[in-house]
């Protein structure tokens, strides 16, 4: 090599190093654009305390990611939409984000009543979900474009049934959503590999319903030894519990239940009528960086996580750092984005992170918790 080959080589990486050092590196795809993410939850209804917890954790983390943004980086807008747990309204958002905001890529449903019913119109307009919190077992095999955060209910029915399996008669009460269907389901094939186990009873009450008096005095004549509780979340599980504990004249059986259960604010209008009670959800999350980032979030947002707990906390975390990582790295293509996350692996505050191909996150755990002078407490 010359000496005039040698001065343009030298020149040259020197040009890159400055392009690099001062901002004139790769450009994301979508560099400077402002990019719309639609979250379909239950922003009002009887579970709204999850959809109200869900818009906290999304606002505040999409404004890290734009306070942190550099100059080749895209900037975030969250549009929000109220799914209210129903499939109806969970469509009619889905509408809404796709035909009039746009949005090709969306956080939610978060109820499974959310995102089974716009799983069909998800594929059929490659519009791509990632629920941060549906675990209806169904969910497996809805094809490309939809996946879910969250843990599976076969998992969280397998070890209800194992819990409830050293009683020969037991009940189980169920509201008729997506989400505790799939729970009853799975409870119910699983209950299957105890063959001294009875199911005495199996009741399923309307969505949203407030008098369960005769269903409870029709599970009552039944006399289980155990009961397990499968109403969605908020006001109904609280319902469901401040009604069966004031049945008359029924003693003597275990309460079992699942996330539902876990807000202490749910409980507390029944006093100690709970204690003992045993609850199976995920394993309460401890990682130092996330216990610092929920404070924070409560801190400026003001109320609680109570309901969306730890796990879905942080699977909503998750949920926005995979999402807005990948627009940015591969632009706001929602086939390009389904295509990395049902190869790709990502680390994030529920654990090591990947679909392999699946709907569901590879995850099989689940947290046992019993309710301990109020609390519920995890057990070792």
């Amino acid at each position: 090599m010359n000496k005039k080959s040698i001065v343009i080589a030298v020149v040259a990486i020197i040009v890159v190093v400055l392009l690099v050092v001062f901002g004139g590196g790769t450009k994301s795809p979508v560099s400077g654009q402002t990019v719309k993410i639609g979250v379909i939850g239950p922003m009002s209804g009887d579970a709204a305390a999850y959809g109200q917890e869900l818009q906290k954790v999304v606002s505040y983390r999409i404004a890290q990611i734009n306070a942190k943004a550099g100059p080749n980086d895209p900037k975030f807008e969250a549009i929000y939409e109220d799914g209210k747990c129903s499939g109806n309204d969970s469509v009619n958002a889905f509408q809404k984000l796709t035909t009039i905001d746009g949005v090709k890529i969306i956080l939610g449903g978060f109820c499974s009543s959310e995102t089974m019913p716009i799983s069909s119109l998800a594929n059929e307009n490659k519009i791509l979900i990632i629920s941060p919190a549906s675990s209806n077992p169904k969910i497996e095999g809805s094809g490309s474009f939809v996946f879910t955060l969250s843990y599976s209910d076969k998992k969280i029915a397998e070890d209800l049934a194992k819990e409830m399996s050293v009683y020969k008669k037991v009940a189980i009460i169920t509201e008729q959503n997506d989400y505790n269907i799939g729970v009853r389901d799975a409870f119910l094939e699983a209950i299957k590999n105890y063959p001294n186990v009875q199911v005495v009873s199996n009741e399923t009450f309307a969505k949203g319903s407030s008098d369960l008096r005769s269903l409870l005095e029709k599970v009552k004549v039944t006399q289980p030894e155990a009961v397990l509780l499968n109403p969605n979340g908020g006001t109904t599980a609280e319902t469901l519990l401040r009604q069966i504990a004031e049945v008359k004249n029924w003693s003597g059986y275990k309460l079992y239940g699942q996330f539902s259960y876990i807000p202490d604010n749910i409980r507390s209008s029944v006093g100690t009528f709970t204690e003992g009670m045993t609850i199976i959800d995920a394993p309460t999350l401890s990682d130092p960086e996330f216990i610092k980032l929920r404070d924070d979030i409560v801190a400026i947002k003001g109320g609680k996580l109570d309901s969306l707990g730890s796990y879905y906390t942080a699977s909503t975390l998750d949920g926005i750092d995979i999402i807005t990582g990948l627009i940015s790295k591969l632009g706001n293509d929602s086939e390009k984005v389904g295509r990395a996350l049902s190869t790709e692996q990502f680390k994030g505050f529920i654990g090591d992170i990947s679909f392999s191909g699946k709907n569901f996150v590879k995850l099989n755990i689940s947290g046992k918790y019993i309710i301990e002078d109020g609390k519920a407490v995890l057990q070792k």
